[in-house]
């Protein structure tokens, strides 16, 4: 049984660790195989940063939105209230009464000055 179990040790042997088996073209297909999975992982990896990158940017863009959003807000707010205080400075009552605190008359139709 040894000397069976002997046998079976070197057939095996033979077929693995054989120094006298055909390794060249199965060397260049592992290389190229390498070479490929190393390609591919480089690939995904570059891919991968580069979606990074773009979240990233979209990111900053969408916050840079907001901010202009809210500034303009403000900036129509401010218009509102300035449209607002330029019709109560210009209203014919409030020139009326000034014109009757500081006796004024009607203005000469010459002094009229129609203003868009």
């Amino acid at each position: 049984m040894a000397s069976h179990m002997t046998l079976r040790w070197s057939s095996i042997e033979q077929a693995f660790f054989s120094k006298n088996r055909k390794v060249g073209q199965s060397w260049r297909w592992s290389k190229v195989i390498v070479s490929a999975v190393v390609l591919a992982t480089a690939g995904v990896f570059f891919t991968s940063l580069f979606l990074a990158w773009a979240d990233l940017q979209f990111i900053t863009q969408s916050y840079q939105i907001s901010q202009a959003e809210e500034i303009q807000k403000q900036y129509l707010d401010l218009n509102r209230k300035l449209r607002i205080e330029l019709a109560c400075l210009t209203s014919i009552q409030r020139l009326e009464k000034l014109a009757a605190d500081y006796d004024m008359g009607a203005p000469q139709p010459s002094q009229v000055v129609n203003l868009p």
